[in-house]
């Protein structure tokens, strides 16, 4: 697992991955990624089943993160998560940092 640099989630519900994340994870604009919750985490993956909410990379690297995952975490706007990626699997995880 790597851990790496801290990101952030706008006021739209958006977070912008860095071009070093989609190489890791080998995303490319208009990969659809699953994603789910664990306990507080956020965790985004190539591979799940359709039962989980689905979200779309964009071309400027940008990835929505659905209403109901935020209201079900308990995140708000601005908050920073501490980014984890587990390249065998292909998941990047989203750890919100307690203040």
């Amino acid at each position: 697992m790597i851990k790496l640099n801290q990101l952030r989630l706008n006021k739209s519900g958006q977070i912008y991955l860095p071009n070093f994340i989609r190489n890791k994870m080998k995303l490319v604009p208009g990969d659809n990624l699953f994603i789910y919750r664990e306990n507080q985490d956020i965790i985004l993956s190539k591979e799940g089943c359709l039962t989980e909410n689905q979200c779309i990379l964009s071309s400027n690297g940008t990835l929505h993160i659905p209403n109901e995952i935020r209201k079900m975490t308990n995140i708000k706007s601005s908050v920073v998560f501490n980014v984890s990626v587990q390249e065998n699997e292909y998941k990047l995880i989203l750890s919100p940092k307690m203040a």
